[in-house]
Order: structure tokens, then C-alpha cells, then sequence
């Protein structure tokens, strides 16, 4: 795919990025906070693959796939937050190496 259809960014999403304060024990408490927004293509890549372990249980995590426009600040640190979901970021590449798209592996973050 060349260029990004307008049409594929229908998902408005905020760019939340990581904010750490000092909790006094000497550890950080992190928090995320807006950055900006972008628009996106989200669509699903796994729904199951991925357990991971959760208050004694067995979860499946679903992983997704989001397309954007370049940017240069989206990393493995940031979150994006869609509607009332947040998706931690796993990787960040630009296929192509032109600068034009971006293309992010998502976990959804259950609260």
C-alpha cells in the first residue's frame, strides 16, 4: 500500500505518553498523560494467541494492528488510548523507510 486511504483513519486516538513521579521507597509511580492525537487504522490480529497471568487466572491477550501517517514520536514507551480502551504499544515501524506510514503492534491494557 502506497499511500493511506483517508478512509482507513476512521479511529481517533490519543497519544498518552509515560509520566513518572517518585514514590518515595525509592521506585516511580507511572502514569500516562496526553501528548496529542492522531487518527488510525485499527484492526484485529490475534484474539487469543498471547496468555499472560492475572489475579491467578490465565488471560488471553488480543493483539491488534494499527496504520497511521509518520510520526516520529510514537515508541515502545507510549500508549494510545481509543474511545475508552488503551492499547500499550509492542513496536513502531515504518515499512517502508519514506516516512509516510506507521505501522504499531498493539496489546489492548485491561484496567
Amino acid at each position: 500500500m502506497a499511500d493511506l486511504p483517508l478512509g482507513r483513519l476512521r479511529h481517533r486516538a490519543a497519544l498518552l505518553r509515560p509520566h513518572e513521579t517518585p514514590d518515595g521507597t525509592g521506585g516511580v509511580v507511572r502514569a500516562f498523560a496526553p501528548a496529542g492525537h492522531l487518527w488510525c487504522s485499527l484492526d484485529g490480529v490475534t484474539a487469543g494467541s498471547d496468555e499472560r497471568e492475572h489475579a491467578d487466572r490465565r488471560d488471553l491477550a488480543a493483539r491488534f494492528r494499527a496504520e497511521m501517517r509518520w510520526r516520529g514520536d510514537v515508541d515502545g514507551t507510549c500508549r494510545f488510548a481509543i474511545g475508552g480502551r488503551s492499547f500499550a504499544v509492542l513496536s513502531a515501524v515504518d515499512p517502508d523507510g519514506r516516512r509516510r506510514r506507521l505501522v504499531c503492534m498493539l496489546q489492548e491494557v485491561m484496567p
